[in-house]
């Protein structure tokens, strides 16, 4: 049971590998292509951490998969041993049985959550940097500088914005 959960995260992992492979090379001097935010989030919905790698993120590509397959694998493995635990109650009625299955019912609930919280993540990730594309780039040509320090006395803020007309 433990060997195939490593299994199914050892596979996630190399597919992500070779997607990213595959997806992240570019031919030389060509810019990579970011997609649209609704094509990202798509992409990280259908396999996790796929949108972020679309935008060119490859370090947080890998992060993010890796995280959600750790918690997918072991969210699986938790209602496995839930199930097992409640079947092994109903059979024998024992009261050491019946505390398992509460101790890993609520582990698998608390799983579910983490679970939920970390797509929900990657999905905004995915779309948030799919629209912010080219946002740290170079000024426009009519903005010669801007600049942004702190003030004399420590506790300001000054922003300079030259404009040339």
């Amino acid at each position: 049971m433990r060997n195939s959960a490593l299994t199914v995260t050892a596979v996630c992992m190399i597919l992500l590998f070779v997607v990213a492979v595959t997806f992240g090379q570019t031919a030389e001097g060509d810019e990579f292509a970011r997609p649209s935010g609704s094509r990202a989030l798509t992409a990280s919905a259908v396999y996790p951490g796929l949108g972020q790698l679309l935008n060119g993120s490859e370090t947080k590509a890998a992060v993010i998969g890796a995280v959600e397959a750790f918690l997918l694998t072991r969210l699986l493995l938790e209602d496995r041993w839930t199930r097992n635990s409640y079947r092994n109650y109903a059979e024998t009625g024992t009261a050491a049985w019946y505390n398992e299955y509460a101790e890993h019912y609520d582990r698998r609930q608390t799983l579910i959550w983490w679970v939920a919280i970390v797509a929900l993540y990657s999905l905004t990730d995915a779309y948030v940097d799919a629209h912010l594309a080219g946002f740290d780039g170079p000024l426009p040509g009519y903005l010669d500088a801007v600049s942004i320090a702190p003030g004399q006395s420590g506790d300001e803020l000054r922003l300079a914005l030259s404009i040339r007309f």
